[in-house]
C-alpha cells in the first residue's frame, strides 16, 4: 500500500504543480497587457513555493478526510473491489461472449473464426448470460 500510495502521491503532485504553472496570475503589465500575455503564479511564486502549495492541494484534502473519518479507507476498499471485480470478472466476460456469439451469427468475422466451436456454452444461451449481466449488475 505504501509504494502505490508514494507513486499516486507524487504523480498527484506533479499534476497539481503543472496546474499551478497554467493558471496566469491577476497582475498585468503594460507591456503584458499589449501582448495579451500573463505572468503565471509559477514564476511569481518561484518554484520550490509552487512545490509546496501543490504538495498542500494534493495531499492536504485526503489528510483532513483520513483524520475525520478513520475507517473510510476500508469503506472505499471494498466498494473499489466490489466494483472491480463484478465488473472483471461477471459484467464484461458475458458480454463479450454475447458479443461473439452475435458476430459469428450474423457471419461478421472471418471464416477461419466461424469454423471455431464456442468453448463451455451455458444451458439457455443468451438468457443465462443476460442473467448473469443482471445479478453482477445488481451487486454493484
Amino acid at each position: 500500500i505504501g509504494s502505490s500510495m508514494a507513486g499516486a502521491s507524487v504523480s498527484l503532485v506533479d499534476f497539481f504543480q503543472d496546474a499551478i504553472r497554467l493558471v496566469p496570475s491577476g497582475e498585468k503589465d503594460s507591456e503584458s497587457d499589449r501582448n495579451c500575455q500573463s505572468e503565471s503564479v509559477t514564476s511569481r511564486l518561484g518554484n520550490a513555493n509552487s512545490r509546496v502549495l501543490a504538495a498542500a492541494l494534493a495531499l492536504g484534502p485526503p489528510v483532513i478526510l483520513a483524520y475525520s473519518f478513520p475507517d473510510i479507507f476500508l469503506v472505499a476498499l471494498e466498494e473499489a473491489g466490489l466494483l472491480g471485480g463484478v465488473s472483471l470478472y461477471g459484467i464484461i466476460p458475458a458480454l463479450s461472449i454475447m458479443f461473439i456469439r452475435r458476430s459469428i451469427a450474423l457471419g461478421d468475422t472471418g471464416s477461419k473464426q466461424r469454423d471455431l466451436a464456442m468453448p463451455g456454452k451455458l444451458g439457455l444461451g443468451d438468457i443465462s448470460l443476460l442473467l448473469i449481466v443482471t445479478i453482477s449488475s445488481g451487486l454493484i
